[in-house]
């Protein structure tokens, strides 16, 4: 694996380029990335992230990254629902997986236009060249999957470049949550590395 500051540069590099920003030169392939790293390394992750963030405001290259952190959005639906509480009190009462199987229904997981991904495409900059970061991956496993959201999201976002961060493995056909958990196949994304 490509040492981690070695990514970040050659990241800074590439989101500079037209080429990514325009999604070119992919063979008709959606532009769609994952960032995979160490999850202990999360922490150096967030601050990395951060920087590139204020470095884009500070100097402003004409393109708008955008940060898309599926914790903060599932509890923003969660909370529209006026459910954080009685999600609280299932896990209590009947564990982890009940909560699981609740929040894919009420959120619409397994649909073609989720309300993970309705938020992220309502909530897009329209007024510009934009790149998507999404983050929060590890926050919300084992509830919302990587697969899913990305594999939905490709229906609704397709000419806009993003870059998920993975905690765990990407091998561009399999994705390995933390290392060690086996996540369903997802194919169209390429490996950044």
């Amino acid at each position: 694996m490509v040492p981690l500051k070695k990514k970040f540069q050659d990241l800074r590099e590439k989101i500079q380029t037209q080429s990514f920003q325009e999604n070119r030169g992919l063979s008709n392939e959606v532009g769609y990335y994952i960032f995979d790293y160490d999850p202990e390394k999360e922490l150096y992750v967030r601050g990395e992230i951060g920087d590139i963030i204020r470095q884009e405001k500070a100097a402003p290259t004409g393109v708008t990254i955008q940060v898309f952190n599926l914790f903060t959005i599932m509890l923003t639906i969660v909370d529209q629902f006026g459910y954080r509480e009685a999600f609280i009190d299932l896990e209590k009462s009947n564990g982890i997986t009940q909560v699981i199987d609740w929040m894919n229904n009420i959120m619409e997981m397994n649909e073609e236009r989720n309300l993970v991904v309705q938020y992220i495409s309502d909530h897009l900059n329209k007024d510009g060249p934009t790149i998507v970061f999404i983050t929060g991956v590890g926050q919300v496993y084992p509830i919302i999957r990587a697969h899913k959201v990305l594999n939905t999201m490709t229906q609704v976002i397709d000419q806009i470049p993003v870059m998920m961060f993975y905690p765990g493995n990407y091998n561009s056909v399999r994705l390995q949550a933390f290392g060690e958990l086996q996540e369903d196949n997802y194919y169209r994304a390429f490996h950044f590395e």
